[in-house]
């Protein structure tokens, strides 16, 4: 129908104004979706991806359930649990960073954690729309990858050198029988096998370098330890000890029937130097020298010894000063030596009275000292200065500088000792109030010229019955 002609028509008014009010209410309607999805354009990956190298998974988690929690479990919770495990049991640390089980463990678990933020980064990125800004959020997943994966790879390449330290250093005779067995020699009397209920291990030092083993024994300690209440004693073997005997039939009995004729220190590097002797001692992956040495005290004294720890002193320098140094208390003067070989510094010509500081230079130094008193002077500031070496190191020390002390390890120290009898033995010795007994087989005790072995074996039965009974070693 027409309009009459006087009327104005507002069809063309109205229809742009319906456009644009119907406009603005759909801008209205849609503006928060899209300041939402703008701003997850601009945030989303960025934070994402620092949620997937902070714990992988949790960004997917609405997405893929199953794939989150996987990588949350082995990227997050096992590092976190392995980590917790460590700091509980950091005071026996010595004990996890050589059992070569978590140290493979700790392995899988570095190439995990590396691994799932991999992944988790991926599918972070992956996932996000067409349009999104993907440049910052990869290399902020490129960079953090990379600056979590440098201390991991360090961490691995660690636990395969500490592997190989195991290896190097662990050495088996291929069974857990003793070194040798006491029998009731009847040089040393019969009166009862020393050793019943008791564990001792040989420890041996002498003044060579690294990777070298024709060394003179200068050191020899017997460490005997109650095996039901952990108490231990400590018995020095002066180096001029003569005449130690052989068990009959072997081949240094043969050569040697009426005794050793020179130094007990002696008797490694005889070994050494005659091949056809050392074949005859040969146990596996032990040092022959060192099983005829222990068979020698073994049979001589009447005892049985379970293991040996051989140390090169000069390596026992570099370990002092690995470890931080040592603290003594000294009762009186100490004249120092002229020299020591390895010697990284000149020391003063005496140390003490008092409380002393050492590194690894003064210390061995005031170990080898003589000049001062005797050798069996010096004998009791060894078994001094392992006593308080071994009480003074704390699990954490063990960690933070076991990178230095595997290299140290690896041309320093031969044990028949198994890792974990070994961390357990450095346990002990840890906890001074174990210690209860410290000797050394001198004068007027023993006659090293010419020794009484029955007397000596009466004497080391003593000390072992002393310390299984915690009472008071009535000699020394």
């Amino acid at each position: 129908m027409a309009l009459p002609p006087d009327r104005p028509d507002f069809t063309d008014l109205a229809t742009p104004s319906e456009h644009k009010a119907l406009q603005r209410l759909a801008d209205m309607d849609s503006s928060p979706s899209t300041s939402s999805d703008d701003d997850d354009k601009k945030r989303g990956p960025t934070g994402a991806v620092i949620g997937a190298l902070l714990a992988p998974g949790s960004p997917s988690f609405f997405r893929h359930k199953v794939l989150s929690a996987g990588l949350l479990l082995l990227g997050f919770v096992i590092p976190i649990a392995t980590l917790a495990v460590v700091l509980i049991r950091r005071n026996q640390i010595t004990s996890l960073v050589l059992d070569k089980s978590f140290l493979n463990a700790l392995q899988i678990v570095a190439v995990l954690f590396i691994a799932t933020r991999l992944i988790s980064v991926f599918e972070v990125i992956r996932s996000r729309a067409e349009g999104s800004p993907h440049r910052l959020a990869s290399t902020l997943g490129v960079v953090g990858v990379i600056l979590l994966l440098v201390p991991t790879v360090w961490s691995v390449a660690r636990a395969r050198d500490l592997s190989g330290v195991i290896s190097d250093v662990f050495v088996t005779s291929g069974s857990d029988s003793p070194l040798s067995v006491a029998n009731d020699n009847p040089v040393s009397g019969t009166n009862g096998v020393v050793g019943d209920g008791f564990k001792t291990i040989l420890l041996l030092g002498g003044d060579e370098g690294p990777g070298r083993w024709a060394l003179r024994t200068d050191t020899m300690i017997l460490v005997t330890i109650h095996e039901e209440s952990g108490r231990i004693a400590m018995v020095s073997i002066p180096r001029n000890m003569y005449k130690m005997q052989f068990p009959p039939g072997s081949a240094m009995a043969n050569e040697f029937p009426k005794g050793f004729p020179d130094l007990a220190n002696a008797i490694y590097p005889y070994v050494f130097t005659h091949q056809d002797v050392a074949a005859t001692y040969a146990r596996g992956e032990l040092q022959p020298e060192a099983i005829a040495l222990a068979s020698a005290i073994s049979y001589s004294m009447n005892i049985t010894i379970d293991d040996y720890v051989l140390v090169n002193m000069q390596g026992f320098l570099e370990i002092i000063d690995a470890l931080g140094g040592v603290t003594l208390t000294l009762d009186e003067k100490v004249p120092m030596p002229g020299n020591v070989p390895g010697a990284k510094h000149p020391y003063p010509d005496s140390v003490g009275p008092g409380e002393v500081t050492m590194d690894g230079t003064t210390a061995l130094g005031f170990a080898r000292s003589r000049s001062g008193d005797s050798d069996y002077g010096r004998m009791g500031r060894q078994r001094q200065l392992l006593t308080a070496l071994a009480s003074q190191v704390e699990g954490s020390d063990i960690l933070l500088r076991f990178p230095n002390l595997t290299e140290i390890m690896r041309w320093t120290v031969r044990t028949s000792l198994s890792a974990s009898e070994f961390s357990s033995l450095v346990d002990r010795l840890r906890s001074g109030a174990s210690i209860q007994e410290s000797i050394g087989l001198v004068p007027p005790l023993v006659n090293t010229g010419n020794p009484n072995f029955a007397d000596i074996t009466n004497l080391l039965d003593a000390l072992q019955a002393s310390i299984r009974d915690n009472v008071k070693f009535p000699y020394g």
